[in-house]
């Protein structure tokens, strides 16, 4: 029942003594019986005001119809809350002191945690998945466990398993927060305490006594015979849904049979639809690493943070390839040992734990190339006296070169894990992210100025249109008058004199005002002719001054965009795949590297057709996919340019390598050539 200034409003009792043949007057939505028409007037006019408000959903300033369809809409919602859920709303809002968001959110958090008997899920056993339905929820030592059913297309359960949570997906969450707040306030006698309906409590095992503290503040509402008041109106409602619903909700009641999907949804359980286009090929990443591929990982993460750091650091940047043959390389480059002297010089200007330690092997502290290998087995001795024994003895027989390149990033995977929390990156961190901060904020302030501009010439163009065009009019209009006048007037001709030499002066003084007037005539034509093109000239003028600004504009925009991306300190995913793969892009190394969901197998793109293949292979029906296909058109350009400039790179270095010996004049041949790798030739700068 709608509610009026927040009360019921209850409707008129039909008039008694109705004859057949008495002529009526009746409220289509209410089928309420007037029998005098300016009641039945009166009583519509009340209904036609937006005066009233939905009982469930509390939305104001509606019409009575507007306010009792908004009703039947929200019953149709509370019956869509999913069964399995209920008890387990009402036991976490019963004698709750939360306010509505608050406690919704509270039920929501807990639902993201917890599975329920009853709940549909994806199951994940034997690299296969399916749908699923929670039978039992079984508790052990090993943690807990859920009796699942293999669901089939016909909703039946085909056989059982027994299936930890990990193997176990929400496919959607269940409800929405609206819903969820409706299904609170519907199933509740009070809020503050929340109290629920009596027979909900019997129904679900609920407590009945409140907590120490909270018996004075239950009223006496929970003393109602089971069902509340306003939950004994919805029969009635209800009777009344065929005669409010109009055709349009008529048509949308019949679509929801359906049960039309809406997308995207879960990515895995997207089926191939014949309105679907016509997808590409998944292209096959290039797995053309130096180093063992579930090493690429690690090699990531420490050159990602080398390079982004390597001011603070005081290191010179390197290119991934370089830093990927240096790792490999069964010697010592200088790349790998500053690499090392920069983090350990780090960590001891940190004045912390590893200082200390150092100190007391009274070690010196600045290290140097000759001196680097010490200073890292003195790190392993304090990061595992265990652990890195092996390593710390080869080491200090001088073959760290002779290490595994899994050990060598593990080592440096260390070294930048204590590096992430000294105080100097941590501060530069600060500054990189207030620096983004003080851009967007800039960015987002000129942004608002140009369009304020734009808002206020807009207007002043407006008014000057406005003020000109009724002087114009008004000016040529006292032109013709005036022009008439002077064709017109004879108070200027000299009518003293009779006969013949009268009537010449008349016609010497109508052609001259004649005259006179094809001259006006003529100047008002050359002066609107110089005043159209003087308007030309200026629109010209405004035009090219638009443009420059336009162009100046995005040129700005451009390097806010650029200092912007300088200014991210870490490298973040681009987004996943169907199958949980996570895609990478490094602008500084010019490829998108696609790392598996064990995280063992990495992959990379290094060619524009590539990257058109991979965006054309995504399925937007996916959340996933179409989550990962907006990012990389966003950032198409970006990519491109990176991708492409690798690859003109790497043809110029194959074509400098096979035809540097043709180049060379006999003189220069005999000069030694320099072959030594472009990694053993790297010099810390900084």
């Amino acid at each position: 029942m709608p509610l009026l200034k927040k009360k019921p409003f209850s409707l008129l009792e039909p008039p008694k003594d109705l004859s057949p043949d008495e002529q009526v007057w009746q409220i289509r939505f209410t089928h309420e019986i007037f029998r005098d028409y300016s009641v039945y007037l009166e009583r519509m006019n009340l209904y036609r005001r937006r005066i009233w408000a939905c009982r469930i959903t509390a939305r104001t300033n509606m019409t009575y119809e507007e306010a009792l369809v908004s009703e039947l809409e929200a019953i149709a919602k509370l019956r869509r809350f999913p069964e399995e859920f209920k008890g387990f709303v009402l036991q976490n809002t019963q004698f709750s002191m939360l306010k509505i968001n608050d406690l919704a959110t509270m039920v929501i958090e807990k639902l993201r945690e917890t599975l329920l008997p009853g709940e549909e899920l994806l199951g994940h056993i034997d690299n296969c998945s399916g749908p699923c339905k929670i039978k039992k929820v079984l508790g052990g030592k090993g943690g807990t466990a859920y009796e699942v059913g293999w669901l089939s297309d016909n909703k039946e359960v085909t056989k059982t398993s027994v299936l930890d949570k990990k193997n176990l997906i929400r496919k959607k969450f269940p409800f929405s927060r609206e819903l969820l707040k409706l299904y609170i306030k519907e199933s509740t006698l009070q809020t503050n305490p929340w109290v629920v309906q009596n027979n909900l409590v019997k129904m679900y095992g609920l407590p009945t006594k409140p907590p120490h503290g909270l018996e004075e503040k239950i009223t006496k509402h929970q003393k109602v015979d089971g069902v509340s008041t306003i939950k004994k109106t919805i029969e009635n409602i209800e009777t009344d849904q065929v005669q409010v619903q109009t055709n349009k909700s008529t048509k949308r009641g019949k679509q929801s049979k359906l049960e039309e999907i809406v997308y995207p949804i879960e990515d895995l359980l997207v089926k191939p639809s014949r309105d679907d286009p016509e997808f590409t090929k998944r292209p096959v990443p290039s797995v053309n690493f130096i180093i063992p591929v579930a090493d690429v990982g690690n090699l990531l993460m420490v050159w990602d943070f080398l390079s982004c750091l390597g001011k603070t650091l005081h290191l010179s940047p390197f290119s991934l390839d370089d830093f990927e043959k240096a790792i490999a390389y069964d010697g010592v480059s200088n790349l790998i040992a500053e690499a090392h002297i920069a983090l350990l010089t780090l960590l001891v200007n940190e004045e912390g734990e590893y200082y200390v330690f150092i100190q007391q092997k009274k070690r010196e502290e600045k290290i140097i190339m000759n001196t680097w290998l010490q200073y890292l087995c003195d790190f392993l001795e304090l990061e595992s006296r265990s652990k890195f024994t092996d390593h710390i003895l080869r080491i200090k027989e001088g073959k760290y070169g002779g290490l595994h390149v899994h050990d060598k990033l593990e080592i440096l995977s260390k070294l930048v894990h204590w590096a992430i929390s000294a105080e100097a990156i941590r501060n530069e961190i600060d500054k990189c992210i207030e620096k983004q901060r003080d851009l967007m904020a800039n960015k987002r302030e000129e942004d608002l100025e140009e369009l304020r501009m734009k808002r206020e010439e807009k207007r002043l163009k407006k008014e000057i249109v406005n003020k000109t065009t009724p002087d114009s009019m008004t000016n040529h209009a006292q032109a013709e008058l005036n022009g008439d006048v002077d064709m017109k007037n004879p108070s200027s001709i000299d009518v003293n004199n009779s006969g013949n030499r009268g009537s010449k002066l008349e016609v010497l003084a109508s052609r001259r005002a004649l005259m006179m007037k094809n001259l006006t005539l003529e100047k008002e034509k050359e002066s609107s002719r110089k005043k159209e093109l003087q308007k030309l000239r200026e629109e010209s003028r405004a035009k090219e001054k638009e443009a420059r600004e336009r162009k100046l504009r995005e040129k700005r925009s451009e390097l806010y965009e650029q200092e912007i991306e300088k200014s991210h300190i870490w490298t973040s995913a681009l987004g996943k795949d169907c199958d949980h793969n996570t895609y990478w892009f490094f602008r500084r190394d010019g490829r998108i590297f696609v790392e598996s969901s064990d995280h063992n197998q990495w992959g990379f793109f290094s060619s524009k057709d590539e990257l058109d293949t991979l965006i054309s292979s995504l399925n937007p029906k996916g959340q996933r996919e179409l989550a990962l296909k907006r990012r990389l058109e966003k950032r198409y350009t970006k990519i491109c340019s990176a991708l492409q400039k690798r690859s003109k790179e790497m043809v110029r270095k194959v074509v400098l390598e096979d035809t540097a010996i043709l180049r060379r004049s006999v003189r220069v041949s005999a000069t030694p050539r320099n072959e030594t790798p472009s990694f053993l030739q790297y010099v810390n700068k900084l």
